[in-house]
């Protein structure tokens, strides 16, 4: 094949990738899944800012408030105020890691857990959009989608 053969099929590619994410982006950021992000602030009483914190944290581990920083690629000093946030509505509280005083671990409360625990639901209930599709158009994009995750590395 030749070398403009390649650069034509990798620039239609780009472009339909392009066009997969731009419909992605705009039905999870700019419609339903926005919708969804603000019932779930709603049902909560969180600050969207807040709330995404509220999802980092799992029901079994801790997590250091460095790491909530690196994750969100922002100053510590800003997880302290979202972390803040959390503690003022109960839903979390700070520890010192076992090994390290240093270090600022927050946990979920039982009370964290059982409002993570109706986020994730409100969240989860797919949009009202999927109904457009059939089960064999769902089940692919699905697979699709799953296969796309997959190839993503996890999170550190």
């Amino acid at each position: 094949m030749s070398i403009d053969g390649t650069s034509g099929q990798r620039r239609e590619r780009d472009e339909a990738a392009g066009d997969a994410w731009q419909a992605m982006y705009e039905l999870v950021f700019e419609r339903e899944g926005q919708q969804r992000l603000h019932e779930a602030c709603d049902l909560t009483g969180l600050s969207p800012g807040v709330l995404k914190t509220l999802l980092q944290l799992t029901v079994d581990q801790p997590m250091a408030m460095r790491d909530l920083a690196d994750r969100f690629h922002c100053d510590p000093s800003y997880v302290t105020s979202l972390v803040d946030g959390l503690e003022s509505a109960g839903l979390a509280e700070r520890r010192s890691h076992p090994t390290d005083r240093r270090v600022k671990m927050v946990a979920l409360s039982p009370s964290g857990v059982d409002v993570l625990a109706r986020v994730r639901k409100v969240l989860g209930e797919p949009p009202e959009s999927f109904s457009a599709l059939n089960v064999d158009e769902l089940r692919r994009l699905r697979s699709l989608l799953v296969k796309l995750v997959e190839r993503d590395e996890p999170r550190a």
